[in-house]
Formats: structure tokens, C-alpha cells, sequence
């Protein structure tokens, strides 16, 4: 930065130009600007550089504290000259005797970028009591891009900032004749909101609030801004950059804001001016009661508002004539006659084609598609119950636990657990959950309590993560079908499978010990007497657990690293796996080792973050660093193809063709014959036989419960009713939805 062609003075005002230009002289008002950080601009008659200036007396108590320029300071810089220049003249009296704060004097951001800038004569400690005065080229070379470029961010700036804060402590700062020597031209942003993924506030302002922060995390992706209460009621005040003229946005937009309360005491009022629009042609409002206020501390509920006169209550002045010139754009942040601490995020002014904000997942596979999100803050995993066909989520957190994701008592704790680790439930609606430090596995009865179910594996620590109930044909010397299998990955111990039972507590038995450097974090029942397991240390390939708790493998056509969960798909035989490492996931097809991405631009995923529902066709995945449940939609499987053409004199049909809970298999014979009929899985491994015997001429009828030779009920997959008869061999596939 060539620091020595920046001007500095003392009681010099930036020059003036012969182009037009934008000042503030604050010798009737503050002009439109306003102070973030702890205090609040205020405007002070005289004692200004001459006239009147802009006061900010700071309170040493809160962050550091930045003038916002007002809307005529932004929009498109591009047509500057180098040598147009943005000046400012600051007054500083150090009343505390704190120490002096080095900091960069103006920052300018837009779509297109960041970059600050710092006058050399602004020295540390600088000069006090007296004015000084800055003058900065608006020429690249004096500024220091951090994001985006230089020119993309002169095209759209959307927010000007100056410093008003030298001293960590108490300081009398008073800026004036803030100028810049050329005009912006305005510019429209059809898709403007908030997101707070970025440190700070941006610069929105606060009347009547307490402690403000973004604590970076925890918001509806991301970041958030977190209000606490103060005397009279909460307001946040919108950036200048939502200001101006929104004529084009009218009913063409909307007005969209993430609302989240962390706490609260007394009674809820609702709001009766949640969102405020005002300007010199009249005001607006609309209002929330208080059932749309009444949200689970770890839930954030999405409000969208149409930009159109049948949506907002007048309160003066006329619509069209408000939408010309909006001077201040408010949202409300108390709905309590007590206290509490609101978050809000993603705020947004949008035209009605603009993407949604703050959300980067991207669908890659045609034959799927995003059909739903749920808020719960901390999502690390969720599961599907199949007596309610409700899901349910764990905070994996030291005072986390389960709760449920949708339904009317979404975001509401049911039981506590100590950083539950996975989550399944049993067919009769049992959630068990595997807690990774403790090493315990809890029951939690469908409509009854929690309580211990297996105490520890093994001596030394215990980590069980994963689990997957036995498919009916996993039958071995430790395990039975329907018993739990639980992945124990020994973070300092050994990596090995144990299996239990969900009737029963206790009696733990390892059904395949330490095989070496693995780290198995997730297990899927795949069909009749397969279970795959994924390796977070091995890209290449999938583990293939049999009953006798022999591991096999299939190599992956490509690799995957960070594998931490996998799920099946029973219906079309395949796996879907995250990856930690993309925070992405994939399609796996288990006879080819072919993978295929199906999503990906996820923020960050826990172990075992993926969920199947084969009966309704969706993918269900936990978004941990979004805080969302993002549920994917599958084509149905509407019909079977791939049939075997009608052999004559037998004539095999199926039907209803998906089916649950049974399938009726017919045929014809025209003379008598030998038949034997039966059920195959995709593997061509034999499930039931329905028929062996000789049956005589003419259509015959038999149903198939879903069930093996056994009577358990198998899982939901592809099957084959295959049948001998005639001399004749014919199969018909049929799929089983559960």
C-alpha cells in the first residue's frame, strides 16, 4: 500500500471536488448513520468540525464499534477515478486510560468482496482532543482485498464502515464531514439476505437489546445472530444495503427471516410488528401470533412474508408510495412480557426466483430429489420409527439426547444421554442407543423409560458407535436374525462387532474380533445374510460381514475417503455412504463397486448421519454443521420391470407389484403337473418354498406373506417367485416395501 500518497491533516476537510459527490456533515442530523458494537450513534449539536458531528461515547462494554454508512454511500463504485477519494474527520479523547487499539479504519464489502484500508497518519497513539482528518483514494493500490476482487467489489458495495473505537476502554469518539468525491450509482440486489456465517454482525444495529453476539455456530446453517433481552422491547434494524427503492420487488418477492428462541420466561404476547417497513411515503407491518411463536429451544422455524398490499397492514402513507423510498426496514425481537434470548438468522429480501439462502447442497442424481428440512440444533444422527413412521435425532453432545425431528412435538427432548453416538429402533417401536464413551447401550421402550441394556463390551474402553438389526438369514454361532449388531471402535481398544439381543439385556457376544488397522464406524443389514460395514480408514473398499463373522470385501470403483456411515437400500439393492471428508454421498452398488455422487455441499457430518426409508423411497441425512435433516425423495418403484415374457401354459403374474404386506403369485397350467414355487433373493439364495407337490389343470393362486421358511419377516427388497413346472422354468421379480 503506498501509504504515503494518503493525506493527513489536522483540521483539514477533504477537499472539494468539482464532481458531485455524497457527504454527511451532521450539522442538522445523523443523516442516516448509525454505530454497531456497544453503543449507539447520537448527535451532537456543536463541538463538530465546524457544526454538528456524530457522538459516540463508548461504554466499554461490548464489542468494538463501527459508524454504517448510510444507503446513498453504497451501490456501484466502478465508474470512480483513481483519484476519487472517501475522507472522514475523527476526533478521539481517550477517558479511561485504556490501551490503544490498532485497527483497520475503513472496510468495504459487497457480492463481489471485502477489503479495508488504513491511513498512516491515523497513528498510534494519535493526537487527542483534536480533529484529524483522513483522505483515501479509492484506488486498489491502497487497499487490501481479503475476499472476492477488487473490481467484482466496487460493482456492488453494499456496506461502508469506518471505525469508531481507538481505546480498549472508555473513549469519547466523534466523527465528521464524511464524504466521498463521487456519487454511487444505485444499484438493485434482486436476492439480498443475511446469512452471519461470517464473524460479527455485519452491520445491523440494535435498539433496546442486550448482549448481542454471533456465536458462529448453531444457527440455521452456520452462524446466527443472538439477542439478548434489555429494557422495552427488542428491535434489530436492517443493514442500509435493504434499503432504497423496492418497487421491483413488489409482487414479484418476499420477505423471509429464521427465527430461533433459546429462552424465555413469562407469558408469549406473539409480535404485533414483527417486521416493519417505514420511509417518507408511509409505513407497514406484519404481525405473528403467539402459537406462531412457540418454538422448541433447538428448532428454527422459517417466516416468509409476500412483498404485496394484501400482506402487510398499513399504518400510514400508501403501499406504492412506501415501496419508492424504504428508510428503515425493523424486525422484532421480543414476544415475551418476561425475558429472553432470541436468534435470528438468514434474514432476506428476495425476488421470488432467487435461490434459497445460506443452503449449498447440490443433488447430482436425476432420479432424486430434495422434498424436505427439519431444524434441530445439533443433529448427529436420526432413524426412522417404524411404529409411528416419525423420525427421531440424537444430540451427540455431553448433555445431549433424543428427540424428535417432525411432528407436533418436533425439537422436544424425550430422554438424555450422555453423547449418544447412534440411534435404531426395533420393529415393535424399542429405540436403542449406543452412548460412544461410557460404552453403554440404552433401551428406550416404545411408550415406557430408558434404561441400561448392555453395561460395556469388553475390558478397557468401550466406543460402540454403528448398529443394524440381523437380517433373517444372518444366523451364526454369536448371532441370530433380529439380534443387534453394534460396531465397538475402540478409539484406544480394540475395533470388533458384538451382537445383542433386543429382548433380552445383557449377554453380549462378539461375533468378529479385532481384524486390525479398521476403524468401523457404521453397519447396514443388507438382503437375508449380509451386513456391510464401512471403514473410515480404507477409501477403496466396502467390508462385507457374514454370520460366522468372516469379513469379506468389494473394492470400490473409485475411491471414497472419511467413510462414516451406510445405509441400504433393499428395494433396489443398493448403498448409499457419507463421506466426512466431501461431506458428500454416494451410491454404491454393491455387486459392481460402482459409485455414483448423489449430493453433496453439506456442511459437516457426524458418524452414522444416514438414514433409508424403503417404504416411502427417501434417503434421510443428518446435516450436523447445518443443523438440518435434509430428506431426499427416490423415483417410486411403481411397477416391476424387466419381467420375464408370459410363458405359454404358464402364464406367472404378480400382484399388487410393489407389495406390502403380501403378494399373490399366479399361474396356469393346462394339464396337471409337478410344481415347485419359490421365493430367491436378488443373490439367488433360496427364502421360501410356497409350493412343491402336484397341483392339477387350470389358474391357480398363491400369496406370499414376506416371510422366510422360518415365518420371520424378511426385509424389503427385490425378490424373485421363481417356478418349475410343465418342464418349464419361469421367474417373475417382485419387490417388498416395508
Amino acid at each position: 500500500m503506498r501509504l504515503s500518497a494518503i493525506v493527513f491533516s489536522i483540521l483539514l476537510l477533504c477537499a472539494l471536488s468539482a464532481r458531485a459527490q455524497v457527504a454527511s456533515t451532521f450539522d442538522t442530523d445523523l443523516d442516516g448513520w448509525k454505530i454497531n458494537g456497544d453503543n449507539t450513534a447520537v448527535w451532537q449539536a456543536t463541538g463538530g468540525n465546524p457544526g454538528g458531528c456524530l457522538d459516540v461515547n463508548d461504554q466499554a462494554t461490548g464489542g468494538m464499534n463501527w459508524a454504517i454508512a448510510p444507503r446513498k454511500f453504497l451501490g456501484d463504485w466502478s465508474g470512480f477515478a483513481l483519484t476519487d477519494s472517501i475522507c472522514f474527520d475523527i476526533y478521539e479523547v481517550n477517558t479511561s486510560g485504556g490501551a490503544w487499539v490498532d485497527v483497520e479504519h475503513i472496510w468495504i464489502e459487497g457480492p463481489g468482496g471485502r477489503a479495508w484500508t488504513k491511513n498512516s497518519g491515523l497513528a498510534i497513539p494519535p493526537p487527542t482532543g483534536v480533529w484529524l482528518n483522513a483522505k483515501i483514494p479509492i484506488d486498489p493500490a491502497y487497499w487490501t482485498v481479503t475476499e472476492g476482487t477488487w473490481e467484482g467489489l466496487v460493482s456492488d458495495v453494499t456496506s461502508v464502515r469506518i471505525f469508531a473505537e481507538w481505546v480498549d476502554g472508555g473513549e469519547t469518539t466523534w466523527l465528521d464531514n464524511i464524504r466521498l468525491t463521487a456519487t454511487p450509482v444505485e444499484v438493485f440486489s434482486p436476492c439480498l439476505s443475511n446469512t452471519f456465517n461470517a464473524s460479527g454482525i455485519g452491520d445491523w444495529t440494535f435498539r433496546n437489546a442486550g448482549a448481542v453476539s454471533n456465536p458462529g455456530s448453531g444457527g440455521n446453517g452456520g452462524g446466527y445472530a443472538r439477542v439478548g433481552d434489555a429494557t422495552g422491547n427488542s428491535y434489530g434494524i436492517a443493514p442500509p444495503a435493504f434499503l432504497g427503492d423496492w418497487s421491483a420487488v413488489d409482487g414479484a418477492g418476499y420477505m423471509t427471516v429464521d427465527i430461533r428462541i433459546l429462552s424465555s420466561s413469562g407469558t408469549n404476547l406473539g409480535s404485533p410488528d414483527f417486521i416493519r417497513i417505514s420511509g417518507p411515503g408511509g409505513a407497514a407491518h406484519v404481525s405473528l401470533s403467539a402459537d406462531d411463536l412457540t418454538i422448541p429451544s433447538r428448532v428454527w422455524k422459517t417466516f416468509a412474508f409476500p412483498i404485496d398490499e394484501a400482506s402487510w397492514t398499513m399504518e400510514s402513507g400508501t403501499w406504492a408510495a412506501l415501496l419508492a423510498q424504504v428508510d428503515e426496514c425493523r424486525i422484532d425481537l421480543e414476544y415475551f412480557d418476561g425475558s429472553e434470548t432470541v436468534g435470528f438468522d438468514n434474514f432476506g429480501r428476495l425476488m421470488n426466483d432467487c435461490p434459497a439462502i445460506d443452503d449449498l447442497v447440490t443433488v447430482h442424481d436425476p432420479g432424486m430429489e430434495r422434498c424436505g428440512i427439519s431444524s434441530l440444533v445439533g443433529v448427529s444422527t436420526v432413524a426412522l420409527n417404524p411404529m409411528d413412521s416419525e423420525l427421531y435425532g440424537l444430540l451427540r453432545e455431553s448433555s445431549g439426547g433424543m428427540f424428535m425431528v417432525n411432528g407436533p412435538t418436533a425439537g422436544v427432548i424425550i430422554a438424555s444421554y450422555n453423547d449418544p453416538a447412534h440411534l435404531i429402533f426395533a420393529p415393535d417401536g424399542d429405540a436403542f442407543i449406543s452412548e460412544d464413551y461410557s460404552g453403554y447401550i440404552y433401551r428406550k421402550a416404545w411408550g415406557g423409560a430408558s434404561s441400561l441394556w448392555v453395561s460395556g463390551f469388553h475390558s478397557g474402553d468401550d466406543d460402540p458407535y454403528g448398529m443394524t438389526i440381523a437380517p433373517p438369514g444372518f444366523d451364526g454361532p454369536n448371532v441370530n436374525p433380529g439380534d443387534i449388531l453394534v460396531s465397538d471402535r475402540g478409539y484406544s481398544g480394540p475395533d470388533q462387532i458384538w451382537s445383542f439381543s433386543p429382548d433380552v439385556a445383557e449377554g453380549e457376544l462378539l461375533v468378529m474380533d479385532d481384524p486390525g488397522e479398521v476403524d468401523f464406524c457404521d453397519l447396514a443389514a443388507g438382503a437375508y445374510d449380509t451386513v456391510y460395514v464401512c471403514d473410515r480408514l480404507d477409501s477403496t473398499r466396502i467390508y462385507v460381514l457374514v454370520p460366522d463373522g468372516t469379513l469379506t470385501s468389494f473394492a470400490l470403483d473409485s475411491p471414497i475417503d472419511g467413510l462414516v456411515s451406510i445405509v441400504y437400500d433393499p428395494v433396489l439393492d443398493d448403498l448409499y455412504v457419507a463421506s466426512t471428508t466431501s461431506e458428500s454421498v454416494h451410491r454404491v452398488e454393491p455387486v459392481t463397486g460402482v459409485t455414483t455422487l448423489v449430493a453433496d455441499g453439506f456442511s459437516s457430518f457426524h458418524w452414522c448421519c444416514l438414514e433409508f426409508d424403503a417404504e416411502g423411497r427417501r434417503l434421510i441425512v443428518a446435516d450436523n454443521g447445518y443443523n438440518r435433516v435434509y430428506e431426499f425423495c427416490l423415483e417410486p418403484v411403481t411397477g416391476v420391470d424387466e419381467e420375464i415374457p408370459a410363458v405359454p401354459g404358464l402364464d406367472l403374474r404378480a400382484y399388487p407389484n410393489p407389495f406390502n404386506p403380501a403378494v399373490t403369485i399366479s399361474f396356469s397350467l393346462d394339464r396337471a403337473s409337478d410344481v415347485r414355487l419359490g421365493i430367491y433373493d436378488a443373490a439367488g439364495r433360496h427364502i421360501v418354498t410356497l409350493r412343491d407337490g402336484t397341483m392339477g389343470p387350470g389358474e391357480h393362486r398363491i400369496a406370499w406373506d414376506g416371510c422366510d421358511g422360518r415365518g420371520n419377516r424378511v426385509a424389503a427388497a427385490i425378490y424373485f417367485a421363481r417356478i418349475e413346472a410343465l418342464g418349464i422354468v419361469a421367474s417373475r421379480k417382485v419387490v417388498l416395501l416395508r
